[in-house]
C-alpha cells in the first residue's frame, strides 16, 4: 500500500501505481502494465498556501435575464465593501446559477460558485498539482482497488459542527440514490466506485453504494476497477461532503437560499438575489482560513456582453468574458487572456427524427459545415475546428501521443461530397428533409446556429433549416426530454480522459440527447471504461479509437463542430485567476492587490 502524508515540514511527494495512460495538467498517469507513476503532492497546514485550483466544469448552462437588471446588479456591487471594506472582487458571468445543489449541479456557473465555497477531499495548487484539502492524507492499495482518505482533524462545517467522514458517506450515496435523479450520477460508476451502477439502476440500495466511514476521520472508498483519475475527479462538487441532518431537516428547501446551506469552503454564500447577483465572504471556519484575505467575491449574472464590458471599463467589475467581436478590440491589452479549454461543441441529431435517422442525411450535414470559417469568423476566440468528439491536448496514450493525434481528424469540409449525400438522401427518404436546430440564445451560439443553417442550406439544396434559441434551461430540458430534431450542444470532461466524452454516448446515457445507440459502440465502451481491456493502457486506447471512429466517421451520431476557445479579461490589480484546459476556471485564489 501506498501513502500519503502530511507533515509539519512541508510537501512530500509520493508515487503509486496507476491503472492507465494519461497526462493530466500538473501530473502523469501511466499504464500499469510499466513501471511509471502518478505523482501527487500533500502536505501540512503550516506550509500550504493555496492560492489557485481548477474544476471540471460542466456540460450544461442557463441564461435568461434582462440587461438593465445586470447592469443595477453590477452597479450595486460598487458599494458593497468587502470585509476590509474595499471593493469586493466582481466577476462577470454569461449564463445564470441554476443550482448549489452539489448533488445536482450541472452547469459551469455552479461549479465554480460551489468551488468557492464548498471544498473536497483534494484540490489543485498553484502549480497545478493535486494537493489535500480536507483530507490531509491518504492511501491506495498495491491492487489499485481502495482508497483510505485521512480527514483533518478539527474541520467544521461553517456553523462550527463538525465535518465527519460519514458527510462523504452521504453525499455519495445521495448522488447514485435514484430518488435524487441527479444527472451526474453516472459519474460514480465512472470512477468505478463498487456497485455503483447496481444502485443507480435501482437494482441495489445506495447502502450498499462501495464506501464507508470506519470512524470519523477515516473515508473508505473500494473499486471494482482501478482508476488513474480519481483523485483528478475528488475535486469537483459532486464528491463534496454533505451533512446529512441539515439537509435531511430542509427537505425540498436545501440550497434555496444563503440560510439553507452549510458550508466547508473557503467562502460562505452571505447573499442570494435570483437572477442577479450572488455575494460570497471569507469564512473563517475554513481549516486553512488564515491563508485567504477577508474579502468579498460578487458573481454577477450579466447576459449582455456590452453592458458587461461598459462595466468593465467603468472600474464596477474584475473579469469578463469577451465575445468574438471584442476579442479584437481587447487584444494586447493588459490582463486580456486566451485559452483553448476541453469543451467541445457538436450538433447532436435526433434519432428518432423522421428525417435525421436517415444515415446520409446526417454525414451530408456533417460535410456541410465548415468549421474553420466559423471559428475564425463568428467565434474569433481561440476556438479551433472539432475533428473528432475528443479535444486536442486533452489526453495521451501508452507512447505520449495525443489523442486526437492519434485518432486523426474525423471530420472534413467538403460542399461536393454534401450535395451528393443529400442526393441519396432525398431519394431514400422520398422528399426534402427539413430539420431544426435547437441551441442556446447567447451570442456566441446564435451566430454559430447561423452559420450551421447558411451552411447546411448552400451545401443541400432543397433543405429547410429553421432556428429555435432558447434560454439554456430550457434547451437542456428540450434536449434531455428529446423533444428536438437536432441540437447544438457541448460537452466539458470531468477528467483528462477520453472516457469523459464517451460515456455520455452510450445507449441509455442521461446526456445521451440524441438517442445514439449502437451495441458495437457500447462494447467498445464497456471494454474500455471497466471491463476486460481497463488495466491494459495500449487495448484500452485502441478501444477508445474505435469506439470514437465509429461514432463521427460511420455513424455521424454527432456532428462534431468546434472545441471552444476563451478570451476574457481580467482587472490587472487581481491576482490568481487560473484557467486550464480541462476546467474552465476557478476563483477561489483570486486576490485583489
Amino acid at each position: 500500500m501506498q501513502s500519503f502524508r502530511s507533515s509539519e515540514n512541508g510537501w512530500y511527494r509520493a508515487e503509486i501505481n496507476a491503472s492507465r495512460e494519461m497526462i493530466l495538467p500538473g501530473f502523469f498517469f501511466s499504464g500499469i502494465s510499466s513501471r511509471s507513476s502518478m505523482k501527487c503532492w500533500t502536505g501540512g497546514k503550516k506550509e500550504m498556501k493555496f492560492r489557485k485550483m481548477m474544476y471540471a466544469a460542466a456540460a450544461a448552462m442557463l441564461a435568461g435575464c434582462s440587461a438593465s437588471g445586470n447592469a443595477k446588479a453590477a452597479a450595486a456591487s460598487e458599494n458593497s465593501g468587502s470585509a476590509e471594506g474595499s471593493r469586493p472582487i466582481v466577476i462577470a458571468v454569461t449564463n445564470d446559477m441554476t443550482t448549489m445543489d452539489s448533488s445536482l449541479v450541472t452547469d459551469e456557473t455552479s461549479f465554480s460558485m460551489l468551488s468557492l465555497c464548498e471544498s473536497g477531499l483534494v484540490q489543485f495548487d498553484e502549480n497545478k498539482e493535486l494537493a489535500p484539502d480536507l483530507a490531509e492524507s491518504w492511501e491506495v492499495s498495491e491492487d489499485g482497488l481502495t482508497y483510505t482518505f485521512h480527514l483533518r482533524d478539527g474541520i467544521v462545517w461553517s456553523d462550527g459542527s463538525p465535518i465527519k467522514a460519514s458527510d462523504f458517506v452521504y453525499s455519495w450515496r445521495r448522488l447514485v440514490d435514484p430518488d435524487t435523479a441527479s444527472e451526474y450520477s453516472y459519474i460514480m460508476d465512472s470512477i468505478h466506485v463498487a456497485n455503483a451502477q447496481a444502485v443507480i439502476d435501482g437494482s441495489m440500495d445506495p447502502s450498499q453504494l462501495g464506501v464507508e466511514a470506519p470512524d470519523d476521520r477515516t473515508f473508505v472508498i473500494h473499486l471494482d476497477v482501478p482508476c488513474s483519475y480519481l483523485l483528478f475527479c475528488m475535486s469537483n462538487p459532486q464528491f463534496y461532503p454533505l451533512p446529512e441532518s441539515f439537509v435531511e431537516a430542509e427537505g425540498d428547501q436545501y440550497a434555496l437560499t444563503p440560510d439553507d446551506m452549510l458550508y466547508s469552503g473557503v467562502y460562505t454564500m452571505t447573499e442570494w438575489v435570483a437572477g442577479n447577483s450572488y455575494t460570497f465572504t471569507h469564512n473563517e471556519n475554513y481549516w486553512d482560513a488564515e491563508h485567504y484575505p477577508q474579502q468579498e467575491i460578487v458573481i454577477s449574472y450579466i447576459q449582455d456582453s456590452q453592458t458587461a464590458m461598459l462595466q468593465y471599463d467603468s472600474g464596477n467589475l474584475d473579469l469578463v468574458t469577451l465575445t468574438g467581436d471584442m476579442v479584437d478590440r481587447y487584444k494586447g491589452e493588459d490582463g486580456y487572456i486566451s485559452t483553448l479549454t476541453s469543451g467541445v461543441w457538436w450538433l447532436a441529431p435526433n434519432m428518432e427524427d423522421p428525417d435525421l435517422s436517415n444515415a446520409k442525411l446526417r454525414e451530408a450535414i456533417s460535410y456541410a459545415v465548415d468549421r474553420q470559417t466559423i471559428c475564425d469568423s463568428a467565434l474569433k476566440t481561440g476556438a479551433i475546428e472539432a475533428d473528432g468528439l475528443i479535444a486536442k491536448d486533452v489526453s495521451s496514450g501508452p507512447d505520449g501521443t495525443d489523442f486526437r493525434d492519434a485518432a486523426g481528424d474525423l471530420t472534413e469540409y467538403d460542399p461536393e461530397k454534401a450535395a451528393q449525400c443529400y442526393a441519396e438522401a432525398v431519394k431514400e427518404l422520398g422528399h426534402d428533409a427539413s430539420i431544426e436546430i435547437l441551441y442556446d440564445d447567447t451570442d456566441e451560439t446564435s451566430k454559430v446556429a447561423e452559420n450551421l443553417q447558411q451552411m447546411i442550406q448552400d451545401a443541400c439544396p432543397g433543405i429547410t433549416v429553421t432556428l429555435s434559441p432558447k434560454p439554456k434551461k430550457t434547451r437542456i430540458e428540450l434536449m434531455l426530454s428529446h423533444d428536438f430534431s437536432m441540437v447544438l450542444t457541448r460537452w466539458v470532461p470531468d477528467y483528462a480522459d477520453p472516457q469523459s466524452y464517451l460515456d455520455i454516448m452510450k445507449t441509455g446515457a442521461t446526456m445521451n440527447g440524441g438517442q445514439y445507440s449502437n451495441e458495437q459502440f457500447d462494447e467498445l465502451e464497456t471494454k474500455a471504461a471497466g471491463g476486460e481491456d481497463a488495466a491494459d493502457a495500449e487495448a484500452r486506447f485502441q478501444d477508445m479509437i474505435a469506439a470514437e471512429h465509429i461514432l463521427v466517421a460511420e455513424d455521424h451520431g454527432i456532428i462534431p463542430i468546434y472545441q471552444e476557445g476563451g478570451a476574457i479579461m481580467v482587472n490587472p490589480s487581481v491576482k490568481g485567476y487560473l484557467s486550464l484546459v480541462i476546467g474552465t476556471g476557478s476563483y477561489r485564489h483570486m486576490v485583489k492587490e
